[in-house]
């Protein structure tokens, strides 16, 4: 797609099938007029400032679900954002849709296997904190923020 066909594809979605989307979630979905907007489109690259149409803060699977059948309905941009490191800027998308995951935190060890799960929004640095724990290290960067 060019600039111009995302932007008018972008452009023509409406506001009721937005709402509607809104109105499915569980998360949040946040647009450019709303509080918290301008802090949910922040990365830790801040060379990259892209704004996207709205951002889906998913506070579980069914949100991530229902935000991927609206963009694929809508044929319209996707980003996803994980922990929010993103050096270059692909979790954040202009005129799209953002499936925010940064909220979820979940971490389970089991020592017994010695193996850990994670949900996407955690970072190296809580992954740490919650191995340690048990006694064990997480072979991965040296960057604690990263996602």
């Amino acid at each position: 797609m060019t600039i111009q066909q995302v932007a008018s594809t972008a452009s023509a979605i409406s506001d009721a099938a937005i709402q509607e989307l809104s109105a499915r979630l569980r998360g949040p979905l946040l647009r450019p007029d709303d509080d918290g907007y301008d802090a949910a489109r922040c990365i830790w690259n801040a060379m990259i400032d892209k704004r996207p149409a709205c951002i889906a803060r998913c506070s579980g699977v069914s949100d991530v679900i229902e935000t991927l059948e609206f963009v694929r309905k809508h044929d319209v941009p996707l980003a996803v954002r994980g922990g929010g490191h993103n050096i270059a800027g692909t979790a954040l998308c202009d005129d799209g849709v953002v499936i925010d995951l940064s909220a979820l935190k979940g971490i389970w060890v089991d020592p017994e296997s010695r193996t850990a799960r994670a949900q996407p929004g955690v970072t190296w640095g809580e992954l740490d904190t919650e191995t340690q724990v048990f006694g064990y290290a997480v072979p991965s960067g040296i960057v604690s923020t990263t996602g």
